[in-house]
């Protein structure tokens, strides 16, 4: 292999921590120049840094004797070069009819299975791909096309998780050169010469004539480009991790943040949050678009109410100054979506553990004390309260809202219906019954929640025993 050739890859290797000593690598061998010079690069490779390879070869069961001359080719390949080749077949266009979706698509998600398949029971790791610079450029004007976000555009990276591009930044044409050079033959996929794929008509008309009319250097300018917007992206995700971890409230199937604190944030910085919470409650972030991003700021822009439904079964809500995304199934709603009649009798000394509408999970200790064991002067206090035990006649029970609860607005007596509060607190209609409050019989005592106790138990002079409620 041509030295300055291979010196180039094994540093893009290098600077991108693609290779290290000793590692295990499954990748695949289509037959083809890019698959078949990638494999001659890892046994270059694998003289000085000790790795192992393992070659995957998938036929898709589409082009017949061809596909079956290309398994052939790359079996009589890597026994050449004694490296182990592991061989699938798929009627490809059998799963892709039955899954509805496009041959290539099927056939791409059948390969990278079969590719983590090996890497698992070999318990190797990574899988080394072929994809090239022209593979990069064209990849980059189909997502500009389709009109990508930034992310998009930012293109293939070097190293995906366990997957890796040791060619990234080399050019179809230079793998080409190299291969006629060795005297090294490869196999030809004549659906590649179709312009039916989108991709084939770019790779066939628009960059040879942006090549021959506009730039020269048109592929590499495009992956230089991609290259630095993937910096930018780096960054912008690190700003939004960081506002994700502080401001938003997240369990299985749900998440929730603060309007106000969200709509503060710059418009870039507030669309990938909320794609991040999508992701998160969807655990993935296919099929999620732009114009669903889009959606979610006029809710969050909107009046308090408004709910729109997106991919795999997703609801989001704008109540008040609350915005929420969360899973419409029973299983995976926020952990605030409880039993309404679920009640919880409270034994002095233990703890009684419950969620808030936020689907933050509090625990409540009660106490008795003696009144001279208290300060004269009771301060208020968001995490404990105190309750004059002396006229509560039932033990209270911790429940939530039921026809006919009230509080005592004063210690004269003025009374409001509990529902009357909630609105008030601005609690959303469909959390109002599922709110925790401290109960006896129809009168409330507390609502953790809100921090609102009731004026008839305040402890006063005349009290000689107090009940103590402390979250934690």
């Amino acid at each position: 292999m041509d030295k300055e050739f291979y010196r180039r890859i094994r540093k893009y290797c290098i600077d991108n921590e693609l290779i290290r000593d000793n590692m295990g690598i499954v990748t695949g061998v289509s037959g083809g120049a890019d698959s078949v010079l990638l494999l001659l690069v890892l046994i270059e490779l694998q003289k000085e840094f000790h790795i192992n390879i393992c070659a995957v070869h998938v036929n898709h069961g589409i082009r017949g004797k061809e596909a079956l001359r290309d398994e052939n080719y790359v079996i009589s390949l890597t026994k050449k070069y004694k490296i182990p080749c592991r061989v699938f077949h798929e009627d490809i266009p059998a799963m892709a009819a039955d899954n509805g979706m496009t041959e290539e698509e099927a056939g791409r998600i059948y390969r990278y299975k079969c590719f983590e398949d090996v890497r698992c029971e070999l318990g190797y790791d990574a899988i080394a791909v072929a994809h090239h610079q022209d593979d990069q450029a064209e990849t980059i004007l189909f997502q500009m096309l389709r009109g990508s976000s930034l992310r998009g555009l930012g293109g293939m990276k070097p190293r995906n998780d366990k997957i890796i591009r040791p060619l990234l930044d080399t050019r179809r044409k230079e793998i080409e050169e190299e291969l006629s050079r060795e005297g090294v033959e490869y196999c030809t996929d004549s659906t590649n010469e179709k312009d039916e794929y989108a991709r084939n008509q770019i790779r066939h008309n628009v960059i040879p004539f942006i090549e021959e009319n506009i730039q020269p250097a048109a592929v590499s300018h495009l992956a230089r480009t991609a290259c630095h917007l993937r910096d930018v992206m780096s960054y912008i995700d690190r700003v939004t991790l960081d506002v994700f971890k502080k401001k938003v409230t997240v369990s299985k199937g749900y998440a929730c943040v603060n309007v106000n604190d969200i709509c503060k944030e710059d418009i870039v910085v507030l669309r990938e949050l909320l794609l991040m919470m999508m992701e998160n409650v969807a655990g993935r972030r296919k099929d999620i678009t732009s114009q669903h991003i889009e959606a979610l700021i006029k809710i969050l822009n909107g009046d308090t109410g408004k709910r729109i439904n997106l991919p795999y079964n997703i609801t989001a809500g704008k109540d008040y100054d609350k915005f929420w995304i969360k899973v419409n199934d029973d299983t995976y709603n926020s952990p605030c979506s409880t039993d309404e009649n679920e009640k919880k009798e409270i034994v002095i000394g233990k703890s009684i553990e419950c969620f808030t509408t936020d689907g933050i999970e509090q625990s409540i200790t009660f106490h008795l004390k003696d009144r001279g064991e208290l300060p004269e002067t009771i301060e208020k206090n968001d995490c404990t309260k105190w309750f004059d035990y002396d006229r509560i006649n039932f033990v209270p029970i911790l429940r939530h809202p039921e026809e006919g609860d009230y509080l005592w607005l004063t210690t004269q007596g003025t009374k409001k219906k509990l529902s009357r509060i909630l609105i008030d607190c601005k609690v959303p209609l469909d959390q109002r019954k599922k709110i925790w409050v401290l109960a006896e019989e129809k009168h409330i005592l507390w609502i953790p929640e809100l921090g609102r106790c009731s004026a008839y138990y305040y402890v006063g002079p005349d009290t000689k025993q107090v009940l103590c409620a402390n979250i934690h």
